[in-house]
C-alpha cells in the first residue's frame, strides 16, 4: 500500500515546493493531503488537529515545515515536536527551514535563471542558510540582475521545478530531515 503524507506549511507555495522537491527526491508523485497555516501563528495552534484529520484521511506519516524566521531553530523544532508528539501518525517529522524555505532555493542560482527566465543567472550562494530575509533577498537580487519582479507565491514552484536537489543537500544543513523523510 502507498504511503500518503499530510503536509503542514505555512502557505500554499510552501506546499507546492515541497510536493516538488518530494517529487525529485523519491523519485515519483506522492500522495498527500495538506494544511496550510498562513503563518506561523496558526500552524502552532491547529496541527494537533490537522493531525487528527489526516489520520481520518488516511495519512500515515506527517511532515511539518515551519520557517525558522528570527527563532531560535532547536528551540522552535523542539516546541513543533511536542505538538506533534500525541499525533496517531507513525512517522512525524518536523523541517525548521533556515531562515526561510526561500534559502532552499537560492542554493542553485541556474534553476533561479531558468524559472524566471533571466538573461544571466544571479550570484551563486554558497551558503544560502546564512542569508538574512531569504525571501527578501532574492526578490532584491532578481530585480537587480534582470528587472524582473520576483513572487515568492508564484516563482517559488517554478524554481522547484527546476532545481537541482544535490545543491540544496550540499548547501543547506537544515534540508537534511526533509530529504531523509522522503528516502527512508
Amino acid at each position: 500500500m502507498a504511503v500518503k503524507y499530510g503536509l503542514i506549511a505555512e502557505d500554499a507555495s510552501d506546499i507546492a515546493v515541497i510536493k516538488l522537491l518530494a517529487k525529485k527526491i523519491s523519485g515519483k508523485n506522492i500522495s498527500t493531503s495538506h494544511f496550510v497555516g498562513k503563518g506561523c501563528g496558526p500552524i502552532k495552534k491547529k496541527a494537533a488537529a490537522w493531525c487528527k484529520v489526516f489520520h481520518n484521511k488516511g495519512c500515515t506519516q506527517i511532515l511539518l515545515v515551519h520557517d525558522r524566521d528570527r527563532n531560535d531553530a532547536k528551540k522552535l523544532s523542539d516546541q513543533l515536536t511536542k505538538i506533534l508528539a500525541d499525533a496517531p501518525q507513525a512517522k512525524k517529522v518536523v523541517v525548521v527551514p533556515s531562515e526561510e524555505l526561500e534559502a532552499w532555493l537560492l542554493s542553485d542560482h541556474l534553476a533561479i535563471k531558468s524559472a524566471l527566465k533571466m538573461q544571466k543567472p544571479i550570484k551563486e550562494e554558497h551558503h544560502p542558510e546564512r542569508i538574512n530575509s531569504p525571501k527578501e533577498y532574492l526578490q532584491d537580487v532578481v530585480w537587480k540582475v534582470s528587472g524582473k519582479t520576483y513572487v515568492n507565491a508564484i516563482h517559488n514552484p517554478m524554481i522547484a521545478e527546476h532545481i537541482d536537489v544535490k545543491k540544496i543537500a550540499k548547501k543547506c544543513p537544515s534540508f537534511k530531515p526533509f530529504s531523509t523523510f522522503f528516502t527512508v
